[in-house]
């Protein structure tokens, strides 16, 4: 009997790590990072990693680091609040790549003077122009955009810059000009819009 329980204690606890590791967010690293890569988190917020050529002889780190943080520190003063947070910066291979985390999209647009944008399925108002279809991930058919909006279970994230875009769920749907790498991964080809449909 004191085998039977032992046995079952064992098997819940296991079940219940395997559940915990499911549900763990992705966090990116400079370590982890090759080209310029952005992370949707399922609470809105975003990781960015920027991967920029370093390899002149006058190139300053310390200059580099200081330059970094002033302008985030400055853009936190006017913003009222810890929006953006330096994760990082590492030279790597004649690279200095920067990992900045964002509290919203509305910060990422703004502290990049650039247009994008993250929000849930079911929203109204949508106050950008969508592709009419999107690329069904599982098997390639095309499906129409305003029926996969309509699904709250959805997080949407739109982006007009090339980037390795990471999500913190499964890629369901995603525009024509993205690439699927992984179940989480596509990658954005190009500047021009990139949408991409996902369930947390």
């Amino acid at each position: 009997m004191k085998k039977l329980i032992l046995c079952i204690l064992f098997l819940l606890s296991f079940i219940s790590i395997t559940a915990c590791r499911k549900k763990e967010e992705i966090v990116i690293t400079a370590e982890d990072i090759r080209t310029n890569t952005l992370l949707a988190k399922n609470n809105g917020g975003l990781q960015v990693a920027t991967v920029e050529d370093f390899d002149k002889t006058y190139y300053n780190y310390s200059e580099l680091s200081e330059f970094v943080k002033k302008e985030v520190d400055t853009y936190n003063k006017k913003a009222g609040g810890d929006k953006i947070t330096i994760d990082s910066l590492e030279l790597r291979e004649g690279k200095a790549i920067l990992v900045l985390s964002f509290s919203g999209m509305d910060q990422y647009c703004n502290f990049n003077e650039t247009s994008a944008a993250y929000f849930n399925g079911g929203a109204e108002n949508i106050p950008i122009d969508l592709p009419t279809t999107l690329v069904r991930a599982k098997d390639g058919e095309r499906t129409d955009t305003a029926e996969v909006l309509r699904n709250k279970k959805y997080k949407i994230l739109v982006i007009q810059e090339p980037f390795d875009i990471l999500v913190n769920g499964k890629i369901m749907f995603y525009s024509d000009n993205a690439q699927l790498l992984e179940e989480n991964k596509v990658k954005s080809m190009g500047e021009d819009m990139t949408v991409i449909v996902f369930k947390p």
